[in-house]
């Protein structure tokens, strides 16, 4: 059996950082954002972990199916700036008009500098699997990313993921994750201003209020009970100029960072160290060669490739956004938005210094 890892954490935390590492390891199939794109955004989780066996067919329906969200995201021109796939480019299969699939987006450029010649073999070898569990054929489209890439293993990392590690664990029995941490204050910062992550929290907001998801029907129930920047954002509506103007304050994003800590640290916090390598992002920048090492020592299960630690060490770029820049009042709100957070990383040993 190949080597089974998920990298999970809160989305904005530096697990972005670990797939261009892990992607210069040798022996190991980076795959990047699969289960974002594939659950559309983190809307449709239960639909991406259906019961029983799944066919070959519904299988590529969850990889190969454009999803609203993605698209409206990319015909506004609001991309993430994960989204690898060049859709602008003019001389690939998919655009903003057609839309790109789920696993085209990210994961598949990710692995390879030809996604469309990569997506018509994956969808060829989809094709050829017997029903089974939805566990069993996400392990056997990661293998065969492995098999593509003469790889010994595989690590798939996807931003928010801990969000679903209870399901990963469910469904993968015998994978081992590492658990990027970065300082929860940094982290709210970085998703107020990450368009996917306003995408997510105005759906929620959206759905709450209507009782529907917009983005999966016409119906509009409650409409009149939108303010009138939310209502501007409904997918018959929504422009360029509307959607980036819609405010997502840090202290809203703390309270979600620490709502995901404390919800993924009770579904993880229970596996032993051969299991679970929990790391801070911090560290990777204070002390890169050390931290990767110990990545590369839990990935692969013993001393990693000199060569790769000083290559992947040497690529590690301090980040942009930082807190500490903020107002001191919206500073403070911040603060006590990501304590509960804190907290509870704090009990699992995991704490920052001021």
């Amino acid at each position: 059996m190949v080597d089974q890892v998920f990298v999970v954490g809160t989305g904005r935390c530096g697990s972005t950082l670990l797939s261009s590492l892990l992607r210069m390891h040798p022996q190991i199939a980076s795959i990047s954002e699969f289960f974002p794109f594939v659950t559309d955004l983190g809307t449709r989780v239960a639909p991406a972990f259906p019961p029983g066996d799944v066919t070959a067919a519904q299988l590529w329906d969850l990889l190969a199916t454009c999803r609203p969200r993605q698209t409206q995201m990319l015909r506004l021109d609001v991309a993430m700036p994960e989204v690898l796939y060049p859709w602008r480019s003019g001389h690939h299969r998919f655009d903003a008009a057609s839309g790109v699939p789920p696993v085209a987006q990210v994961t598949l450029p990710h692995l390879s500098g030809d996604p469309d010649g990569l997506f018509d073999r994956l969808r060829a070898a989809v094709a050829e699997l017997s029903p089974a569990p939805i566990g069993v054929q996400y392990r056997r489209v990661f293998d065969w990313f492995a098999a593509q890439q003469g790889a010994r293993g595989w690590a798939e990392r996807s931003g928010g993921s801990l969000r679903i590690a209870h399901r990963l664990l469910e469904h993968f029995p015998a994978a081992r994750l590492v658990h990027i941490v970065r300082d929860g204050r940094d982290t709210a910062v970085s998703m107020s201003e990450h368009t996917g992550f306003r995408m997510v929290f105005t759906s929620v907001q959206m759905m709450e209020t209507l009782g529907v998801d917009p983005f999966e029907t016409d119906a509009r129930p409650f409409e009149d009970d939108l303010d009138d920047d939310l209502a501007a954002l409904l997918p018959e509506r929504c422009t360029r100029e509307a959607f980036l103007a819609y405010a997502t304050p840090p202290p809203l994003c703390g309270h979600y960072w620490s709502g995901e800590i404390l919800e993924g640290l009770a579904a993880i916090g229970h596996l032993a160290e051969d299991r679970l390598l929990t790391l801070r992002y911090e560290d990777f920048l204070a002390a890169p060669r050390e931290t990767v090492r110990r990545l590369g020592a839990f990935v692969r299960e013993g001393e990693p490739d000199a060569a790769w630690v000083e290559a992947a060490a040497a690529s590690i770029r301090p980040p942009r956004s930082s807190w500490r820049r903020l107002a001191p009042k919206l500073r403070s709100q911040l603060e006590h938005a990501c304590a509960p957070g804190f907290q509870a990383l704090a009990e699992h040993g995991i704490v920052w210094s001021e």
